[in-house]
């Protein structure tokens, strides 16, 4: 497993490293950040400077050493907008609604059901048009 190392590429005047995040890594990430807000290192939605070093010395513990802060910061982007899209996704469908106590998008059985059919259906569509082409 991909433990966060750092891939250099040369850009002709130098190099510049990026980090590839692994699903573990965006688990430990989020649970840091969430430790952070606890402890009350989120003043007024934006994170504190010793909040960034929390969580870049957490993961740095964990082993995934070539985290720095602005790779923190970039992966905190991703990581909103993923949320973005879900939560996007799921509020315009109706039977769904965001349980802040378990942190998960619910809906009945029915609903859930009706949804795995729709993206089954679009599934052969799309498979359909792939053809074509």
């Amino acid at each position: 497993m991909n433990k966060g190392k750092s891939v250099g590429i040369d850009s002709g005047t130098g190099s510049r490293e990026f980090t590839k995040w692994t699903e573990d890594m965006d688990e430990k990430l989020l649970t840091a950040m969430l430790e952070e807000a606890r402890l009350g290192n989120r003043v007024d939605g934006s994170w504190t400077t010793q909040a960034y070093n929390n969580i870049v010395s957490h993961l740095n513990q964990l082993g995934f050493v070539s985290v720095t802060k602005n790779n923190v910061k970039n992966r905190q982007k991703v990581v909103k907008e993923k949320w973005r899209e879900v939560h996007d996704l799921f509020s315009s469908l109706s039977g769904f609604a965001w349980s802040s106590s378990t942190k998960r998008f619910e809906a009945e059985d029915e609903v859930w059901e009706d949804l795995v059919k729709v993206i089954k259906y679009l599934a052969c569509v799309f498979n359909d048009i792939h053809k074509l082409f």
